[in-house]
């Protein structure tokens, strides 16, 4: 039979595994909820035509609305309109490897988002588009490889948005070491 120490140590043991479980838990979600703060943009700046972030002076340099049969022969369904979108980003310092997890989104002031569409998709709808032009990269894409001080970059993305949304959009840009910060400024598409 077992000594009353034996038992002591036994119930002990119990004791600390159970509070270091809860510890675990605990600093495990704190980590979490840490890191899911660090994704969201919670700190949206409207700038100026061309705001300075993230070591970069952007500016929209080109943005088209498709699927209605003004811009191409392309007239898609309903009120699917496929927007593109070129930004230009002028670097004024060395960024290195400060564009990490860079994210664009549109959105229409009510709190609806639309991210952009994948990689292979949207290079495929370039070369559907314009069959001889080369695909720009999106965001995280450049973000391996950024542009050296008082260097441009052209960053492209695309989106499927409804056409009642095309007045309202404004493009948000974020990159991940200094969210929850984050900037945004009008699109400036016109229906007519």
């Amino acid at each position: 039979m077992a000594s009353d120490r034996e038992r002591k140590i036994r119930w002990l043991s119990l004791a600390s595994l159970s509070v270091l479980v809860a510890a675990a838990i605990g600093i495990n979600a704190w980590r979490n909820v840490d890191e899911y703060r660090h994704r969201i943009e919670t700190d949206v700046q409207p700038g100026p035509t061309e705001p300075d972030y993230a070591g970069a002076t952007w500016r929209i340099a080109q943005a088209r609305l498709i699927g209605d049969g003004r811009d191409t022969e392309v007239v898609l369904p309903g009120e699917m309109r496929l927007v593109i979108v070129r930004l230009s980003a002028t670097a004024t310092q060395t960024i290195g490897e400060g564009w990490g997890q860079c994210e664009v989104s549109l959105g229409d002031g009510t709190g609806r988002r639309w991210l952009p569409l994948d990689v292979v998709l949207s290079d495929d709808l370039s070369r559907d588009l314009d069959p001889a032009a080369e695909p720009l990269d999106g965001c995280g894409i450049t973000s391996l490889n950024p542009p050296a001080a008082n260097e441009t970059a052209t960053i492209e993305e695309k989106f499927v948005v409804p056409a009642s949304a095309v007045l309202a959009l404004s493009v948000t840009l974020s990159v991940g070491a200094l969210r929850p910060a984050a900037i945004a400024f009008p699109l400036g598409l016109d229906r007519s």
